[in-house]
């Protein structure tokens, strides 16, 4: 058992945290960042396991990238299950679709092309079918006097 293991747990906890909650209210932002931190427990497991990186590469500098992404989704997440305004339901969006991309691009440089394909392809009827709800909303709120 090496010193990374302990993202290793961090990432399961969380993850299993997303999972129930989505399971128990699902909301478009608690399975988009249950998704993310089930990425981001497979992508710890390869590295704790050295398989995408050997022992002697023990700088962590992906967690400048990882952390913030993953610290923003999880906070869009939470306001989304209390139920609360999420202003930031956009930025939540943006970065769950681009971890889903990046996830997709993973599995497709592992050789795992249907996987790849069925993400992509969520992606973009995810993205029309909030461009449709969105249009819908705009046409059914009336217009303010000016």
């Amino acid at each position: 058992m090496n010193n990374l293991t302990i993202f290793v747990l961090i990432a399961v906890v969380m993850a299993v945290i997303h999972i129930v909650a989505a399971v128990s209210r699902p909301r478009p932002g608690v399975i988009v960042s249950g998704i993310l931190w089930c990425a981001y427990l497979v992508y710890e497991y390869l590295i704790a396991t050295e398989v995408l990186c050997d022992a002697k590469c023990n700088i962590r500098v992906d967690l400048l990238f990882f952390m913030p992404i993953l610290a923003l989704v999880t906070y869009c997440a939470w306001r989304s299950y209390s139920g609360q305004p999420a202003p930031w339901k956009l930025v939540g969006g943006v970065l769950g679709a681009i971890g889903l991309v990046i996830f997709a691009l993973i599995a497709e440089s592992y050789g795992y092309s249907a996987v790849s394909n069925v993400v992509i392809v969520g992606c973009i009827v995810a993205y029309v079918v909030y461009l449709i709800r969105s249009r819908r909303k705009a046409k059914s709120d009336p217009i303010a006097p000016a």
